[in-house]
């Protein structure tokens, strides 16, 4: 494991094919600055490049997931100052937020699977952040808001787009309208999470579900990944032509023979990416 200030990060697995991120601030419950988003960007974008990472999995240290954006003013501490008489500073707004929304395109642009192993609250940027990954193991500790509301603002980091796919559409609305807290218990029964433990079994629950993951074909599971993302919005016809091309690049694999050796054989599969 590498201690880096911000980001911890390890490679777990048989295969050293899961790649562990743990968002490390636990004295502001691991809220979010721009120089740790600016890491964590450059860390999913070398992901995408790198054939021996099969599964991803972030979480939190100490008691708290993510508390969302820190708004102590530590965010950015590197931003220029507008001059006295710049008046209302709406490009220096939209850009500064930039930090923020590029991280989540390139966690979205990711196309191994992504785990988020939620060991306590998740709010604001932090609950658009687990809504984003595409598997959720949450403690009983864990509980969820979208504060965004309770700051006048909309859960501007995505959270509009993949809670109510997540949620249902009545759900998301409540919370987002509101910004009340949702228990671990209500997140898990609304399909927030895909299991739901209690705190000390959190890693250990997470980790076999990684190495699941990381045992399966990964260009099939990237194929999958990205064909449900990009076809989500399209009609049947439209879908099944993406198929089309897709699938020879999976069904031409070394990995496809040996999954259909594998069954013949009655034997475990030993898929390798190519």
């Amino acid at each position: 494991m590498t201690t880096d200030t911000l980001i911890l990060t390890e490679r777990r697995g048989k295969k050293d094919g899961i790649l562990w991120l743990t968002l490390n601030r636990p004295e502001k419950l691991n809220a979010l600055t721009f120089p740790l988003l600016r890491e964590l960007r450059g860390i999913l974008v070398d992901a995408r490049f790198d054939r021996s990472v099969r599964c991803i999995v972030i979480t939190g240290t100490g008691r708290g997931f993510c508390s969302g954006m820190d708004m102590s003013g530590a965010a950015n501490p590197d931003r220029e100052a507008p001059p006295p008489d710049a008046g209302i500073d709406a490009e220096g707004y939209r850009l500064n937020f930039r930090h923020e929304t590029e991280t989540y395109i390139a966690l979205k642009r990711v196309e191994v699977p992504i785990i988020a192993m939620i060991n306590g609250p998740a709010v604001g940027a932090g609950l658009d952040l687990v809504s984003h990954c595409d598997l959720a193991v949450g403690s009983t500790a864990a509980r969820y808001q979208v504060a965004y509301v309770k700051r006048g603002v909309f859960a501007d980091l995505g959270g509009f787009w993949s809670l109510p796919k997540i949620l249902g559409w009545r759900k998301a609305m409540e919370l987002m309208m509101t910004g009340r807290f949702m228990s671990a218990e209500e997140a898990h029964e609304a399909g927030l999470t895909n299991y739901l433990v209690e705190p000390d079994a959190l890693e250990s629950r997470t980790m076999e579900l990684a190495l699941e993951v990381e045992a399966g074909p990964p260009i099939a599971q990237k194929l999958g990944k990205t064909l449900a993302l990009r076809t989500a919005n399209l009609d049947f016809d439209s879908a099944m032509q993406w198929s089309e091309s897709a699938l020879p690049i999976a069904g031409l694999s070394r990995d496809s023979t040996e999954g259909m050796k594998a069954f013949r054989e009655k034997r475990d599969t030993d898929f390798r990416g190519y």
